[in-house]
Parts: C-alpha cells; structure tokens; sequence
C-alpha cells in the first residue's frame, strides 16, 4: 500500500526527468529515491556532514547512490 501512494506522489509531482532527493541512511528517503528510480526517473541524491566529521548517513547515502547509479552530491558544512 505504501508503495503505491510513494508511486502516486512521485509520478504527480515530479514532472521532470531528473529528481533531487535529500538522501540520508533512512528508509524514508532511501524509500522515495529508489520510486523515483523504478518510475524511470534519473535520481540526484543529496547530503551532508560537518567539515572533518563525516557521518554514517552521508556515507550510506554515497554508498547506496555508488550502488544505484546515481550521481551523489555531498556537501561539507564548515565548522567555523
């Protein structure tokens, strides 16, 4: 059931071929960037850690976006 509304909203509101997905190490961004992937659409996954402290969830995010095929920005915060 959770599968169709996800399908739902992604094929309603994300008109372009391209989506931008803030990643984390969480099944609820995982869950909507993997849709967009089964809908055809050429995913874009964002995230982030502190300068000098990278974080298990940006690391999954790079490590599942290596996996998928999908381009993976992480962007580093400064810390000062």
């Amino acid at each position: 059931m959770i599968d169709k509304l996800l399908e739902k909203f992604v094929a309603t509101n994300c008109n372009d071929e391209t989506v931008a997905v803030l990643l984390s190490g969480g099944v609820d961004s995982l869950s909507l960037a993997l849709t967009a992937h089964r809908l055809g659409k050429k995913v874009h996954a964002y995230t982030f850690h502190l300068e000098g402290q990278p974080t298990y969830d940006a690391e999954k995010a790079k490590s599942t976006s290596d996996k998928m095929g999908w381009d993976c920005t992480t962007v580093v915060v400064p810390i000062n």
